[in-house]
């Protein structure tokens, strides 16, 4: 590793990222006041919304890597930030600018090197797909094969790691506002900086890529990318290239049987794995062609425990059996409550809620049911265990392809196969710990 891409950050290092990251936002909250002034004094309705968002993302933006992908992040967690903000920080997926592979292949490994020798123009090649840690570029080695190099960005480890001590370090202040007093602001930085860690970590996403390849080859039509792991280093990752993917389009039979395809996918992660892929974004998911679906990407993954993996399994068969007082019961047992939190009240909503989402695909809305699940909570000053919360936000961000390809597919109808073995094979293990002596 380069001393650039040292991880270290120095006091000093990170008391100047501070003060620059203050001076930043100091400029930037007084812009926006000068927004909100401006638009008071015009006339007309609905304008002060859209040049708030375009300020949003120019602050992140600014701010740097690390908030542009912590950003990226709370983008999924519906369950922390309203729906609105979600979605206006959703778009920052796209704003990323490419690099050339340049000098980077000095840090790989001698026989990567060797391999590489005969591919020209490699060092000027723009990226295939371009990430805030990382870019893939396609290349060829001397035997013939055709490999994605994931190649992390220049210095991006030590950035990361300063602005994540800045970040945590704001945090902490925020969290002492009035406003913000019994929110857990510092945990949910924390988990934000532990899963932009873990994507910095390629020997983590070269097992992760592994594991999912050898438990998701029993789902037809589920494809992963060999990985080449004597190949692979601490800022490259060596994967097969695969060519000829493409998404098909909503209308059809092949866009249907994709969607059927990913959600088993999911599920089986989910329930009989207890593996979560939190980015399953059309990036990372790739549909087609025909029913084939591929997982490209596998760097921002949780391992549930066995206790997360039981409770969301049996939230999710409560509510698909229209069982609110059940749910509420499982929410309640994985939540942390506020000074305030009324449980019969929040048992008498989730109860509500379960009953008025509908039982058929038709009537049945993942997104709508969630956020409003999350809204709920927040009303009643519950936070949600990340364990629990993951699996949801996962099926959320999968749920636009899906809904894309199959408009009228029934989630939870996919889900029971899945649900059914996992069940019983709890059952079948609780049993045979009742028989073991002692």
């Amino acid at each position: 590793m380069s001393h650039a891409d040292n991880p270290g950050v120095t006091v000093a290092a990170g008391l100047v990222r501070g003060l620059r990251v203050c001076l930043l936002l100091t400029v930037r909250l007084a812009l926006l006041g000068a927004i909100a002034l401006r638009c008071s004094l015009s006339p007309g309705k609905g304008r002060f919304a859209p040049r708030r968002d375009a300020w949003l993302l120019a602050t992140v933006t600014a701010l740097g890597p690390a908030f542009v992908k912590a950003a990226q992040i709370l983008s999924t967690r519906a369950d922390v930030v309203p729906r609105h903000v979600a979605r206006v920080l959703s778009t920052l997926h796209a704003q990323v600018r490419p690099l050339p592979l340049g000098g980077a292949t000095r840090h790989f490994g001698p026989g990567l090197r060797h391999l590489l020798r005969d591919d020209p123009g490699l060092a000027a090649r723009p990226p295939v797909a371009a990430g805030t840690i990382a870019c893939v570029y396609r290349a060829t080695l001397t035997d013939g094969r055709t490999v994605a190099l994931k190649v992390r960005r220049p210095g991006i480890a030590r950035q990361l790691t300063t602005d994540l001590a800045v970040m945590q370090a704001l945090a902490r202040l925020a969290a002492r506002l009035p406003p913000l007093r019994g929110v857990p602001v510092a945990d949910i930085t924390r988990q934000l900086a532990a899963s932009l860690r873990g994507q910095l970590d390629f020997d983590r996403e070269r097992r992760s890529l592994r594991f999912l390849a050898d438990n998701l080859a029993e789902e037809p039509h589920v494809r992963v990318p060999a990985v080449y792991d004597d190949l692979c280093g601490p800022e490259v990752l060596v994967m097969e290239y695969l060519d000829h993917l493409h998404r098909p389009t909503a209308a059809g039979t092949d866009g249907e049987q994709a969607a059927v395809t990913a959600l088993r996918a999911a599920y089986h992660m989910l329930f009989l794995d207890g593996f979560v892929h939190c980015d399953l974004h059309p990036g990372n998911l790739v549909c087609g062609p025909g029913r084939e679906v591929t997982l490209v990407d596998a760097g921002f993954t949780v391992r549930l425990t066995p206790h997360a993996r039981d409770k969301f399994t049996d939230f999710f068969h409560a509510m698909g059996l229209g069982d609110g007082r059940a749910c509420a019961d499982i929410v309640l047992s994985t939540a942390r409550p506020g000074p305030d939190t009324d449980t019969d009240a929040f048992r008498r909503d989730l109860a509500a809620l379960v009953d008025s989402s509908g039982t058929t695909a038709a009537t049945f809305d993942l997104m709508d049911f969630a956020v409003r699940l999350f809204a709920l909570q927040r009303r009643h000053g519950l936070y949600a265990d990340p364990q629990f919360v993951f699996p949801i936000l996962s099926l959320l961000v999968l749920e636009g392809t899906v809904r894309s390809l199959g408009p009228h597919l029934d989630f939870r109808a996919v889900a029971r196969p899945y649900l059914t073995i996992a069940l019983m094979e709890r059952a079948i293990a609780q049993a045979q710990r009742r028989q073991e002596p002692g």
